[in-house]
């Protein structure tokens, strides 16, 4: 039975209708639906739900794998801090200080304070992984918090808006913009194609998810972040599975795990998918734009190069 088109509406689709449709890149040679199917000599898509692997002419699935800090699980620790945590674990991909200090609970020696990542506090006191991992999240998010409705604070309950994270996350050399998504538009399978190149190039993406008008109004607003995080750089077939289909690896701060997901499983859904959170729908991306060149502030030297750039 075909579901109604009015059951997949949800609060992005409508503003995604507004903004201007996603196309692939000039030169590409291809549409998106081509780009998301099998490539030469793959598989084709069986429609399954979870990404699989064809072992011996069987669908094998790819377990999620478990991320740890210090011994402790990457999970959100309250059911408000899931965009909290994925901005936190996003910026410690690209901060080797945090990293070193969500594992150890210290800073690298000599590190100048305005060097000091803005998700540490210094009320922060936590002895083990599992304390600093929350007590950041919670930096986090009151940090996205801040001028969430104009000059207003966010409410806490409803954990962290699209728009102020996209103010708040960071990772060198890009800023992020947010796009509300329909994945069942032609934009969609464009969207998703760029937050997988963004991976493959190593910029972690963040992803909201979300439900429908078939689950309840309630549910037809963004309610869940997830992370697309660069794959393994060992990877057999990095950013494919064994078929040769794209795929992406979702990390979700509620089970702490990373999930391997076709790309063509994202698009037109009608059920849950575990990746997203138990939740529906890709309904944001917050895409990775480079950074404008910026003029270096370090001291120009007698031969008209540039000195030491200021830590």
């Amino acid at each position: 039975m075909t579901v109604p088109d009015w059951r997949r509406l949800h609060l992005a689709a409508l503003l995604a209708a507004l903004v201007r449709p996603a196309r692939p890149p000039r030169g590409s040679g291809a549409d998106a639906p081509a780009a998301l199917g099998p490539r030469d000599g793959g598989a084709a898509d069986d429609g399954a739900t979870n990404p699989h692997e064809r072992t011996a002419g069987r669908a094998r699935p790819v377990p999620p794998q478990l991320v740890t800090l210090g011994w402790a699980p990457a999970r959100q620790s309250d059911q408000t801090t899931c965009g909290s945590t994925v901005l936190l674990m996003l910026a410690a991909t690209g901060d080797p200080a945090l990293a070193t200090w969500l594992e150890t609970g210290e800073l690298p020696p000599g590190l100048p304070p305005h060097r000091v990542p803005p998700e540490i506090t210094r009320r922060v006191a936590a002895a083990d992984a599992a304390g600093r991992m929350a007590a950041a999240q919670r930096h986090v998010k009151w940090r996205t918090g801040a001028r969430g409705l104009g000059r207003l604070r966010w409410p806490a309950a409803l954990g962290t808006p699209p728009w102020t994270a996209a103010r708040e996350a960071r990772f060198p050399g890009v800023r992020y913009r947010g796009v509300p998504v329909d994945d069942a538009s032609p934009s969609a399978a464009v969207l998703l194609g760029r937050a997988r190149e963004a991976t493959l190039a190593g910029v972690p993406v963040p992803l909201y998810t979300g439900g429908d008008l078939g689950r309840g109004l309630a549910t037809a607003v963004p309610r869940h972040v997830v992370l697309a995080v660069p794959p393994p750089a060992d990877a057999p077939h990095r950013g494919h599975d064994r078929a040769g289909r794209p795929v992406l690896h979702l990390y979700d701060p509620s089970d702490g795990r990373v999930h391997q997901v076709r790309l063509a499983d994202l698009l037109a859904r009608t059920g849950p998918h575990p990746a997203l959170g138990g939740w529906t729908h890709v309904v944001w991306i917050l895409l990775p734009e480079p950074l404008g060149r910026v003029r270096s502030l370090a001291p120009t030297g007698p031969a008209g190069q540039s000195g030491h750039p200021i830590p």
